[in-house]
């Protein structure tokens, strides 16, 4: 049972993270495509990033308070406001406010579906049965990457609407991979009564006091909103730097596929790393790594050069997230870690943002290169900062 729930869990994964490489990665080509700006497409990608946080806490207190509702749950009510919203984006067409608002509304929902795909692997594992979150979010890598790959010549070959129609197929795949995942996990925990372990709850501190008490950590956080920064400009306006030194579609469903691929070495093989190196080395490393990759991109001028960037994928973005979390679990007590955890969710949200709408905008009035520039000066910064404070954050 237990190689069940570990593939139940890596084809949800998969299928996620499918599903953003189409409605996620592609928006750019999607939108443009019906005639949005570039401005427009990150103030989309911005707002529904931005109230998804809302969406996201108001389902948590609502799992939290009313326990029938699980995470499965959740999941398949997410799974089916998303196949409205594919379904009403194809029929809707044209550039329009519903189209937009329809748009918004998708990115909710993904973005929404996201904690709770990741804390599935802890869900599933109440049976008694351990399920491998690195695998599984491996798997997703994988598959999110390799679709991105032939998405490329799909909307190539036919058309953006293209991304859609992919997009009901993930969503018909996960639909499935959910009620399968939620029969076996009632098999394994007794028609779904799970035996309640008494365990201490752990509350978060205020979060005054926990500024009080990590200063410098808060400090800190600044310069992983400035990385990512330029992580979010590679990933939302990636069509727009591939056509400027001539590459295309299928081009770019190539470098999306190299992201994905490069960063699953490092997370499959952090347990071994942290043995070996400590937290702050390797959150010097990937953060050193995170600014190589949009330097380099910044100063190609063919799509080998861009090719080769997405190599730094391996020691930034996919050794910068179980670094970090792993970081803030072993410097903090139980109390501290709860808001640390949130903090950071929070600095990739405002990094997240930050990058969407002022990308949109530079590309509009400016160029790609003028983007670039910029991404990498911030992201210089972002280093310089986390490689001079890590050491200096209590542990």
């Amino acid at each position: 049972m237990q190689r069940k729930l570990n593939l139940d869990f890596s084809i949800i994964q998969a299928t996620f993270w499918m599903l953003y490489s189409t409605a996620g990665i592609f928006v750019s080509v999607f939108m443009l495509d019906k005639g949005y700006t570039n401005s427009t497409i990150g103030l989309v990608i911005a707002l529904g990033s931005v109230l998804a946080i809302f969406l996201e806490t108001g389902v948590a207190n609502i799992t939290d308070k009313i326990q029938r509702i699980t995470n499965i749950t959740v999941m398949k009510t997410l799974i089916a406001v998303m196949y409205v919203l594919v379904i009403a984006i194809l029929l809707i067409g044209e550039k329009s406010l519903a189209l937009t608002i329809a748009y918004i509304a998708l990115i909710i929902g993904h973005t929404t579906m996201h904690p709770f795909v990741n804390a599935l692997s802890f869900y599933l594992s109440e049976g008694g049965h351990n399920v491998s979150y690195g695998l599984g979010r491996s798997m997703g890598s994988l598959a999110g990457g390799t679709l991105a790959f032939v998405m490329g010549y799909l909307v190539s070959w036919f058309s953006p609407n293209m991304i859609m129609y992919v997009g009901l197929i993930n969503l018909t795949i996960m639909t499935i991979a959910i009620f399968i995942t939620e029969k076996h996990y009632k098999q394994v925990t007794q028609n779904g009564v799970v035996e309640q372990q008494q365990e201490e709850e752990v509350e978060a501190i205020g979060l005054a006091e926990f500024v009080q008490r990590n200063k410098v950590f808060m400090i800190m956080s600044l310069g992983i909103v400035l990385l990512f920064f330029g992580n979010v400009i590679v990933e939302n306006f990636t069509i727009q730097i591939v056509e400027n030194i001539g590459g295309n579609t299928e081009q770019m469903g190539f470098v999306i596929f190299l992201l994905s691929i490069f960063e699953m070495p490092a997370m499959l093989g952090f347990n071994r790393l942290k043995e070996k190196f400590s937290y702050v080395f390797l959150l010097r490393v990937a953060a050193v790594f995170f600014s190589l990759k949009i330097i380099m991109m910044f100063i190609a001028n063919n799509m080998f050069m861009i090719y080769l960037a997405q190599l730094n994928q391996v020691l930034g973005y996919g050794l910068l997230f179980p670094a970090l979390v792993s970081f803030i679990d072993h410097i903090m007590d139980k109390r501290e870690a709860v808001r640390g955890q949130a903090v950071f969710t929070v600095a990739l949200t405002v990094g997240n943002v930050f990058g969407s709408v002022l990308g949109g905008i530079i590309l509009d009035a400016f160029s790609v290169t003028t983007l670039l520039g910029i991404s990498s000066v911030l992201s210089v910064i972002g280093t310089l900062i986390i490689v001079a404070l890590i050491n200096r954050i209590k542990h």
